[in-house]
């Protein structure tokens, strides 16, 4: 039976960590799991293009982007990896453990200063092509306190913006909130007792 389990917060809060462990965990209890992450990391797609010009935009000549422009090419990388890889991978049977969602994109462009009406909209794109899938369940990845060194004055803001969208998501799909404060065997265990 496949599954879409999706690792979301923001980053410092062991979210890709424990999305690798959790998908291995499934690989050794016997199921069928694929780990993708957004915008993608895999050689050759489209994700992995828009995460290194994210991250490096002077090696494609690049000195700026806009925020709105870069939420926007994030969102055509998912949307390439929903049609090419999640959905295909879906209908075969496979569990997807995905480390981020929409949400990231969201919560990205909004404290990057994209207005929230231009946001919805990219996001409503995203959803359509998502449609009529939803995540079995969503693990909403939480601290006090980033794991390493984050921007002291983003990191209230990122972490708020999850909280919203968590209270507001849990009306579509399951969500829910795994506070990573304590081990992370602590952590792993409230992801097994929850999925």
């Amino acid at each position: 039976m496949s599954r879409l389990i999706v690792f979301e917060g923001p980053d410092g809060v062991g979210k890709s960590t424990l999305a690798l462990w959790f998908a291995d965990q499934l690989r050794e209890t016997g199921t069928d799991s694929v780990l993708l992450s957004f915008p993608g990391r895999e050689p050759g797609t489209l994700g992995h293009h828009v995460y290194e010009l994210h991250h490096n935009p002077p090696r494609f000549g690049i000195e700026d982007l806009a925020s709105a422009s870069l939420q926007l090419l994030h969102v055509a990388a998912h949307i390439d990896a929903i049609e090419r890889r999640i959905k295909p991978l879906l209908a075969s049977g496979k569990t997807v453990v995905l480390d981020r969602f929409w949400w990231s994109t969201y919560v990205y462009g909004l404290i990057g200063g994209v207005s929230r009406d231009v946001l919805e909209r990219m996001i409503e794109l995203e959803r359509r092509v998502w449609e009529p899938l939803r995540p079995d369940r969503l693990l909403h990845i939480s601290r006090e306190s980033p794991l390493r060194n984050e921007p002291p004055d983003l990191w209230p803001l990122w972490r708020t913006a999850y909280e919203e969208l968590a209270h507001r998501e849990s009306e579509f799909y399951p969500v829910v909130t795994i506070v990573n404060d304590k081990s992370i065997q602590t952590a792993q265990e409230r992801i097994l007792t929850t999925v």
